[in-house]
């Protein structure tokens, strides 16, 4: 595989056990700050309308929305905060770019694809992707901060971060992928399975373009379409269902 140079590290060298901890830390940060963020949200909800019982799909598909962004970009800058004396911003998110536009038209035709995938597998039905309504409208701020945090997380973090290590580009897959596929360990191992492949693919555009920028207008797209469609089916039915 032909792939484009590294990001700069600072001839910094990382040990494998600090490598082993990011990729945890990675997957799971983002889940637990929004477990926190969710919960306060969830305990107000409850104390304004005393609600008895269980808490309705409404209401967690709202926590949802409000608090996966939050979480996400709380990550995003935590991590850069504990990183800033080793690697620049914008090298330990890969965001430099030689030629924008190319990454730009390859982002969108990889998410025009996986957006196809989803429609033909029935993942999200068809029209659930393209019906603009309130519910579509309330989920962009997700979609795009899931599709823009998620890569700078496990695309690019997660690549500097294996660099640093020594890593090559098996591993920066792998792992990637991996870390990618336990932050939505909540879709169950159907779903697991299905974000691995969805992580590996922009994995590979990462690797290829040595910029996020086409795994983040990819994710992006594909979230557009596919949100809040695929929330609504894991709260009512599962998402193999």
């Amino acid at each position: 595989m032909s792939v484009a140079e590294a990001p700069a590290t600072s001839g910094f060298v990382r040990s494998k056990r600090s490598v082993a901890f990011w990729i945890v830390a990675t997957a799971l940060a983002p889940l637990v700050v929004y477990a926190v963020l969710s919960t306060v949200y969830i305990s107000a909800w409850f104390v304004y309308t005393r609600h008895q019982g269980a808490p309705p799909p409404q209401l967690i598909l709202e926590s949802i929305l409000m608090m996966l962004p939050p979480s996400e970009w709380a990550v995003v800058l935590g991590w850069w905060l504990i990183q800033r004396r080793r690697t620049g911003f914008v090298d330990l998110y890969g965001l430099r770019s030689r030629t924008p536009a190319v990454d730009v038209a390859l982002g969108i035709a990889v998410g025009a694809a996986w957006v196809a995938l989803y429609g033909l597998g029935d993942v999200v039905a068809w029209g659930d992707m393209f019906r603009v309504d309130l519910a579509k409208l309330a989920s962009l701020p997700m979609s795009v901060t899931a599709g823009t945090c998620e890569e700078f997380m496990c695309r690019g973090f997660l690549f500097t971060i294996i660099a640093q290590a020594g890593g090559g580009w098996k591993s920066k897959l792998l792992w990637s992928s991996v870390a990618f596929s336990l932050m939505h360990f909540l879709w169950g191992p159907w779903g697991m399975g299905w974000t691995f492949v969805l992580g590996a693919t922009f994995g590979v555009l990462m690797l290829w373009r040595g910029s996020i920028w086409p795994a983040v207008v990819a994710h992006t797209l594909l979230d557009l379409c596919i949100e809040p469609g695929l929330f609504v089916k894991e709260l009512t039915g599962g998402f193999g269902s």
